[in-house]
């Protein structure tokens, strides 16, 4: 046997010159499916079969490839005797007959593929019309001629371009991103739609009975008797792979604390064929997506149009109508998706699943899955495991009193492995109980991971408004004064000292004559402008067991006499 290579889709080798030695003959083959690597989109196939090949020149035939196959993405490789040649490599869809029982079984499969993709269709619908909404709701807000102000009364028409140049820009950041939902979102309803176009034309034809296929030939010359044993690879749609997460945090009870980061993957697809106990591998290429930078369109910048007015009880309060409504719709949802129960058992040596060898490239990641795997054509998510990652983290309380008046558990470390954390849903555990689920963004090498792991009952925390006093400054009265003062506790009910992280808030303005002072932190902030978020601090200090923890601040606004102020 001698190895023939990669033989590249329509590739001509050549005879050599050497002339047939018998008459052609046709050689079928059928091959299995042994290997496939799954991409975020897609999925690449590899098939092997082996034939006898007599002296002469042939055509090694195989009837049982999909039709909906990449044909741009087949590849050919095989070994075989002696003076073993190969010419073209030809390939084309055909329709061959079905018996009844394989006829009904591809025609549940269509149907429940055609279904799947309506199902997309219907959800990449939706995001079209939220985005839609959004611009809506961004073109509307942009012609708010005026604000009632904090006290009530009528501030009348402003400057819009002095007093609103900054939520204009965010709303022209929000429109550009809107828009762009919207372009992604077209180009997968056109990939959807050529999808189940495809899908329904080959549902016509299986009452009769048939099913289309790609068919391909390799034209070949052997010089010696013997087996050949060949190779095809090529990549079709309807697959893909999610990663999972578990965060297992436990405080073992006031000593070091361990987290466990389990990966796993979620596997799905529904093309025209079982992967039976293949060698599954995951990818993080994704060959389907763009190629190359976007281009930019030109930019252009007029006066705006004279506002209209605005109708009964303006559309500050529509928009908040919509909040609402958003935030009822987003609790119904997440009452649907109820946690599971988890059972644990007391196990002396605790079976570990076995690890995914991992592969670092410098343009992808690969995760080869050690036991043979199988993922039927039905869209059923088959969970697999891939790996394991045991730190010490460093555990923290987190609260923002003024939002909550409760204490979150942190728990981070940083990525000490050479490759990304890919982005995923994740399921938390604290102590061994499921507490619910989260997003995972994705962290780079070296970057800092940190997960919250649910509110902490055994710490109070209190926010109270201590006074705030208004009146006016100088000695003619020049100016108008707004103080706040606050006061923050928070009672550490652990045996040990914990860590904390606290946030507030103070206002900012862009407004030279707009005088905003810090009065009196006791203690004073750690840091300020938190997240590159105006305004914003944190105190990072240590609570003690049962000692209370409080923090004193407030501020003053300074602003002229004439003017008028609001807080948004």
């Amino acid at each position: 046997m001698r190895y023939l290579g990669l033989l590249q889709f329509g590739l001509i080798l050549g005879l050599m010159g050497q002339p047939a030695l018998l008459q052609a003959a046709e050689i079928k083959g059928q091959s299995t499916i042994t290997a496939v690597t799954v991409f975020p989109s897609g999925a690449q196939i590899t098939r092997e079969f082996s034939v006898d090949i007599p002296v002469g020149s042939h055509e090694v035939i195989l009837n049982d490839l999909p039709a909906n196959l990449q044909t741009r993405s087949l590849r050919v490789e095989g070994a075989g005797p002696e003076a073993l040649e190969v010419g073209t490599i030809d390939h084309k869809v055909v329709t061959i007959p079905l018996n009844q029982q394989s006829n009904k079984a591809l025609l549940d499969q269509l149907q429940t593929q055609l279904d799947q993709l309506r199902d997309q269709k219907q959800a990449v619908k939706a995001e079209v019309e939220a985005a839609e909404l959004q611009k809506k709701l961004l073109n509307e807000m942009t012609m708010i001629p005026s604000r009632q102000m904090g006290d009530g009364r009528d501030a009348g028409l402003q400057d819009v371009t002095g007093q609103y140049a900054n939520l204009y820009t965010m709303m022209g950041e929000k429109f550009i991103e809107a828009q762009n939902k919207i372009l992604q979102a077209s180009v997968k309803l056109r990939a959807i739609e050529k999808e189940i176009n495809n899908v329904r034309q080959r549902l016509t034809e299986q009452p009769k009975g048939k099913k289309q296929v790609t068919r391909l030939v390799v034209n070949l010359t052997a010089a010696n008797q013997g087996k050949a044993r060949f190779k095809v690879h090529y990549q079709i749609s309807g697959a893909g792979w999610r990663p999972l997460y578990e965060a297992r945090l436990n405080t073992n009870a006031g000593k070091k604390a361990k987290l466990d980061l389990v990966r796993r993957a979620s596997v799905f697809q529904t093309t025209s064929e079982d992967w039976d106990n293949v060698v599954l591998t995951l990818s993080t290429t994704n060959p389907t997506g763009r190629t190359q930078a976007p281009g930019l369109s030109p930019l252009f910048v007029d006066f705006r149009p004279d506002p209209k007015p605005l109708p009964q009880g303006g559309l500050l309060s529509s928009i908040e109508e919509q909040s609402d409504k958003a935030r009822f719709q987003g609790s119904r949802s997440l009452k649907k998706k109820s946690g599971r129960l988890v059972k644990t058992m007391a196990m002396e040596a605790p079976a570990r699943p076995r690890r995914a060898q991992v592969s670092f490239g410098a343009y992808q990641m690969t995760f080869k899955v050690i036991e043979p795997t199988t993922v039927k054509r039905d869209g059923e998510r088959k969970k697999v495991f891939l790996d394991q990652m045991s730190v010490a983290p460093k555990v923290t309380l987190f609260a923002v009193p003024k939002k909550e008046r409760r204490a979150y558990l942190h728990g981070s470390f940083a990525n000490t492995t050479q490759a990304a954390i890919l982005a995923g849903q994740m399921s938390l555990f604290r102590d061994g109980v499921y507490i619910g689920r989260s997003h995972l963004k994705a962290v780079e090498p070296g970057q800092k991971v940190e997960i919250g792991f649910g509110v902490d009952p055994k710490v109070n925390v209190k926010w109270v408004r201590l006074d705030r006093v208004k009146g006016e400054t100088g000695l003619i009265s020049t100016s108008n004064s707004d103080v706040h003062r606050y006061k923050i506790t928070l009672t550490n009910g652990h045996k040990t000292a914990m860590p904390v992280t606290i946030l507030d808030q103070m206002p900012y303005a862009n407004q030279e004559s707009l005088q905003i002072s810090l009065l009196n932190a006791n203690p004073k902030p750690s840091r300020t402008n938190v997240k590159d978020k105006k305004g914003v601090m944190a105190w990072d200090l240590v609570a003690q067991p049962n000692k209370p923890v409080t923090i004193d601040f407030g501020y003053q606004l300074v602003w002229p006499k004439d003017k008028k102020i609001t807080l948004r």
